[in-house]
């Protein structure tokens, strides 16, 4: 409450605000910035909704996510908000200099940002969750567009209700946005039962690599040229993750993004004795227990390994044959 206190006092204060959605923009960072940006409008205060990669067409159904802009004048606005902004490395921007800050997330490895108003509940079930509880406290109208955005945020997080952070109070919150107005099949026929020929193609090009190693982690990879031959964006790798971490006895699912100058790695498990947080801080990266991701520069290099192993009834040969520990190597890349 005093986070929501001293985060309203700044929001009262200010005339002009920044909204900065994530890099590769999802349903809970678009949906938070959009529930803002109406918030902002019925305040009479003006706003600007800002990202570096523009919006999936899936989001179209969102009241003000044709707003977002990447041109913008970091000089002239008076408090930032960064909803979902779980790492500084997915900042589309850098922040404007003696701006004050509100950032709101739910990611457990989320230290905040230094200076500025963490807004931050890791048992939350996304950033939306906390917007509304946020509203709440400010006394805002919930109108039917400010509850189909936060409705939208959670449908996101929560893997259509489907994932484990689908409490009872997900269940209650998505109730209330419902009864306000909240467009809930709108947000189902866009989000998960409208997919491009373009997504389907790259999700085979995922599935088709797709392997289960010796320490049953499922792995795939999309490189740079699988999304060229499916004429795809690079939002479009949505979705895959969570068919893969589907597979019966793995431990865990890691699927390698390659863009322009970096690979992503975006990791998701079904089990409670998996922290992914652990795994993706290896790696510079961070997230939820059970949902977590990395990003490093370079690319992925294909490479091809062949080994032969002897069949029964040829364990002599282990010894003195040049069979025991043959392999070829090949650079596929």
């Amino acid at each position: 409450m005093d986070e929501f206190a001293r985060a309203k006092t700044l929001i009262d204060k200010a005339e002009n605000i920044l909204i900065m959605a994530h890099k590769r923009p999802d349903g809970d960072t678009l949906g938070c910035a959009c529930a803002f940006s109406l918030m902002f409008t019925a305040m009479e205060k003006a706003c600007t909704l800002v990202c570096i990669d523009a919006p999936s067409d899936r989001f179209g159904f969102l009241p003000e996510v044709k707003k977002f802009t990447k041109e913008f004048n970091p000089s002239v606005y008076d408090l930032v908000i960064l909803p979902d902004i779980a790492d500084k490395k997915m900042l589309s921007y850098d922040l404007p200099d003696g701006v004050p800050v509100i950032l709101i997330d739910h990611h457990a490895s989320n230290n905040g940002i230094l200076e500025a108003i963490n807004v931050i509940d890791e048992k939350a079930a996304s950033a939306s969750v906390i917007v509304y509880k946020l509203f709440q406290f400010m006394g805002v109208k919930i109108t039917s567009h400010i509850a189909t955005c936060l409705l939208t945020g959670i449908y996101n997080d929560t893997g259509s209700f489907m994932h484990s952070n689908t409490s009872n109070e997900v269940f209650k919150i998505s109730s209330e946005l419902t009864f306000a107005g909240a467009k809930m099949q709108v947000i189902i026929k866009n989000m998960f039962r409208n997919v491009p020929i373009s997504t389907l193609k790259l999700w085979g090009k995922a599935l088709e690599a797709l392997r289960v190693n010796k320490d049953n982690v499922a792995i795939s990879v999309l490189t740079k040229k699988d999304f060229e031959d499916c004429d795809a964006l690079p939002s479009e790798s949505g979705g895959i993750i969570e068919k893969m971490s589907s597979i019966p006895g793995i431990k865990f699912a890691i699927l390698l993004h390659e863009t322009a100058t970096t690979v992503k790695g975006s990791m998701r498990t079904v089990r409670d004795d998996v922290d992914l947080v652990k795994v993706a801080e290896l790696f510079g990266g961070g997230g939820h227990k059970k949902a977590a991701g990395f990003t490093l520069p370079g690319r992925i290099e294909r490479e091809v390994r062949w080994k032969v192993v002897p069949e029964s009834g040829f364990d002599k040969l282990n010894d003195v044959s040049p069979i025991n520990g043959l392999f070829i190597d090949g650079n596929l890349g």
